[in-house]
Parts: structure tokens; sequence; C-alpha cells
């Protein structure tokens, strides 16, 4: 009976010390707008997802882009989703639904560096639902991260940022709430759609700018292992895939010509073997919106809200002529 007893107060401290860590994870992870996303196309059918980084968050509007065409759209791109990012989201969503389309924003600049460490890590995977893809995903990144990251999602953030909102967190969480509204503030706000507005910024205002650094020899194989496996299960499915590399800033063009068309050639070439169109609005579509300073609010690219509602117009017209033809 002793030794029956020490394995028992073992087990029921370890699930005391879970719980714990559950409600805490509860009330300090924060609402992110992540949460929102990976909600909505879990919960509701959506025909084009698009997918990328900060670029597509803040330039592609999907109620725009498909407005006229009878179709559906949720934009899961966002700063810090690296390939394998997004080869994990694209697989929950053709689990729990159809997408016909899946459209890709191509950041250079995230095929040459590692997925990095912080609260970005576990931002994607934080709010998948429980599932084999998800298990399947934390196996993957988790391998080489902090052990923290994985007992302690919290922890990346700051305890007098989230503790003052620790009691509507949980709320929200509980409650199901996913109200937009919290996710804006004084410089941008999220959409239902996935969608980010920025609020418009005078170049002068516009932050400094570490410039586009791009080399083939530099371009990691497990970043461009996860885009071969992106595209081979869109094939596969019958999904049609499309990459699209928006536009930058004329100035930013100017001072980037070469490591630009380095990053350029190399793309036009990946995705060519792979039997993928790539639209590139800094090259080949170049003419097909404006790249004049005050579409954008910085160097970087990121457009505001009324630039990026014209361009997804613009790029709805070339990807969708028969829907938008068939419309009108």
């Amino acid at each position: 009976m002793h030794n029956f007893k020490k394995p028992l107060q073992f087990i029921i401290c370890i699930g005391v010390l879970g719980i714990v860590i559950w409600l805490l994870d509860l009330a300090l992870y924060p609402c992110t707008y992540t949460r929102n996303d990976i909600h909505t196309i879990s919960t509701q059918p959506r025909d084009v997802i698009i997918l990328g980084t900060s670029n597509g968050k803040m330039g592609i509007d999907p109620d725009v882009m498909l407005e006229g065409t009878g179709l559906t759209g949720h934009n899961l791109a966002v700063g810090g989703e690296y390939t394998v990012d997004s080869y994990y989201l694209a697989k929950l969503a053709i689990e729990k639904q159809n997408p016909s389309t899946i459209i890709y924003e191509v950041d250079p600049g995230y095929f040459t560096i590692e997925k990095e460490f912080g609260n970005n890590y576990l931002l994607f995977l934080h709010e998948f639902p429980l599932s084999l893809t998800k298990l399947q995903y934390a196996a993957e990144t988790l391998k080489d991260g902090d052990f923290r990251t994985l007992l302690f999602p919290f922890y990346e953030y700051a305890l007098k940022d989230t503790l003052p909102r620790a009691g509507d967190t949980l709320r929200r969480k509980l409650s199901g709430d996913y109200d937009v509204s919290m996710h804006r503030n004084d410089t941008l706000e999220y959409h239902e759609n996935g969608f980010i507005e920025r609020y418009p910024v005078a170049i002068e205002d516009f932050p400094a700018y570490s410039p586009m650094d791009f080399a083939r020899e530099n371009v990691l194989p497990e970043n461009v292992k996860n885009m071969d496996r992106l595209i081979d299960m869109c094939q596969k499915k019958g999904i049609r895939f499309v990459a699209v590399i928006t536009p930058l800033y004329g100035g930013t063009l100017q001072s980037i010509s070469d490591v630009a068309n380095e990053a350029w050639d190399y793309f036009s070439e990946y995705f060519a073997g792979k039997g993928v169109d790539l639209y590139n609005f800094n090259r080949e579509y170049f003419k097909a919106f404006s790249h004049e300073a005050k579409c954008f609010v910085d160097y970087e690219g990121h457009m505001n809200g009324d630039a990026a509602r014209a361009f997804s117009h613009r790029l709805g017209e070339i990807l969708f002529p028969q829907e938008n033809s068939a419309e009108n």
C-alpha cells in the first residue's frame, strides 16, 4: 500500500501542475489575431486561402480581391510565417474544408533564414485545434526549440502587458469571444477576413529600413523542402496554387536592384520548375500597379489600406478573370 501511494501522489502532482499551467496559459497567453484566423478556417468554409508574410497580410484584402466572383476567402499570411508554418496552415485548412485556390505571397528573405525564436514561434501552433496535424507540427518545429516554449507558451509575453488583461483574456477564451475590435490601434486594424489595414504614413515618417538580403547560395534547403511539400500537397488535392510577389516602393526597388533581380530570377526558375504561376508585381507585372510612396507605410512594401484595396482589386482581375467576367 505504501509503495502504491508514491506513484499516485506523483500522478496527482503532475495533474495539478498541468491544470495550473493550462489556466495560466488561458489567462496570460494573449488573444492574438491569429487566434481569429485559425478559428475562422477551422469552422467556416473558404474558397481561397492566402498564405505568406506581413506584405501579404497588409496587401491583400480577400473580400475586395474576390468581389463579384461569388468566392469567399481568408488571409492567413502574417509576419513570422515561415514555409513550415504555411505548409501546416494549408494542411489544416484542407482538413477542415475544401479550398479551391491557395495564394502564396513570396518574401525572398524568409527562404534564407531559420525560423526565429520568440513569441512568434508558437503564433500558429498554439491556436491549432487538437489533432494529429497539431502533433506533427509540434514535433517538427519544437524539436530544436526552447523547452519553455512548449511547457509555458505564455512566457515570451511580458507580464506587465498580459497580467492587467488576464481577466478579459480568460473571459474571451472561455466564452468563445472572437470580436475583432480589440485588434485595432492608432496605426492599423484587423478585419474578420484576416486582412490587416494599415493607416497612411507620409514618406518622411517611414521607419528605418534594412535592405533585402538575398543570395542563391544562402537559400536554406529546409525552407525549400517545406515549400515543395506545400505545392505537392495542393497539386495532389487538385487545388490551384499560385505565387505572388507584391509591389515594392519604387525607391526601394532602385536601391536593391541587384539583390532583387537575383531573387526574382531564383523564384521565377523555382516556381516554373514546380509548374506554378508566379505573378511578380516588381517585374513582369510591374506596370499593373503603382509603386509610388503614397501607396506604402514603409520602405519594406507594406501598403496602406486604400492602396491594398486597389491592389487587391487588380489582383482579383488577374487571378480570377473568368469568375469576374461571368459576373459582369
